[in-house]
């Protein structure tokens, strides 16, 4: 079905750009009868190796066009959105040698007048007559248009962006189920801000492109470190938490509040002082 889904991107889509590519990004992904496929932001930027801003109103211009729509009331593990592509649903792409690249025969630019011969690589079958003179042929190394446009396109390959990889927790299927959630709540609290600590948790192993054999033991041995740290820090505020977990966007909060209080104190006092 992905297949389908590039090819009417190729062939029928008159998008342009980062929108044609985040567009090719979610065919890529696409399956099922209504051709669809989750695709946050985030895996959008790293695919078409574009900017947020550019992504985000790449797909607002895809919204608007028709070419892409919402799934409503469909979400990812991770609040991805889901979206269809409608102009390639039923669509087949055409079957035969059109639906694939044609080899060149003659790679290397050897001939010979009039039967076959063999150079390296398995490539170079060529003959002045017969079947592999077809059109499809015509611009092959033996003529000066087909080897100039040949050594055209080897020196315009590019290697793949490494932003355009998924990194192995991606391909690997990694996502918090609802088990994995009560475990948490289980045995740490409400107090532990599960979704802030998954989000570490991708973004870390995305940085660092490790694999690990077992990403939900992973991921709760990383839920493990962060309620310890959390805990071990709450033991050092000021105020009474009851042994509770506190998260880290809360313990950063309250450092801010403890240094703009004792800022004001001292802007109070420095206002008595020179008033007196």
């Amino acid at each position: 079905m992905s297949l389908d889904a590039q090819d009417w991107v190729w062939e029928h889509s008159a998008s342009k750009n980062t929108a044609r590519l985040a567009l090719l990004a979610i065919a890529d992904k696409a399956s099922g009868p209504d051709v669809s496929a989750y695709a946050g932001t985030t895996f959008l930027v790293r695919r078409t190796n574009a900017s947020r801003t550019a992504v985000i109103k790449a797909i607002d211009a895809l919204l608007d066009s028709g070419e892409l729509e919402i799934v409503e009331g469909a979400k990812g593990p991770h609040g991805e959105t889901r979206y269809r592509l409608p102009g390639a649903k039923g669509y087949t792409r055409k079957g035969g040698t059109e639906s694939v690249p044609v080899r060149n025969v003659n790679r290397y630019g050897k001939k010979t007048p009039g039967g076959t011969e063999s150079v390296p690589g398995g490539y170079g079958i060529h003959t002045g007559r017969g079947t592999e003179s077809a059109p499809h042929n015509a611009v092959n190394a033996d003529t000066p248009e087909g080897t100039q446009r040949e050594g055209a396109e080897a020196a315009t390959e590019r290697p793949v962006s490494p932003h355009q990889v998924d990194a192995p927790i991606d391909t690997d299927g990694f996502t918090v189920t609802d088990s994995m959630r009560a475990w948490a709540l289980r045995t740490f609290g409400p107090g532990l801000d599960l979704d802030y600590e998954t989000a570490q948790f991708l973004d870390h192993f995305r940085a660092n492109g490790t694999r690990r054999p077992n990403w939900p033991a992973e991921w709760q041995k990383w839920i493990r470190r962060s309620a310890k740290y959390a805990s071990d820090r709450a033991r050092n505020l000021p105020a009474t938490t009851g042994g509770a977990v506190v998260p880290f966007r809360e313990r950063h909060q309250q450092a801010s509040d403890d240094l703009f209080d004792r800022a004001m104190q001292r802007a109070r006092t420095r206002m008595q002082q020179e008033t007196s």
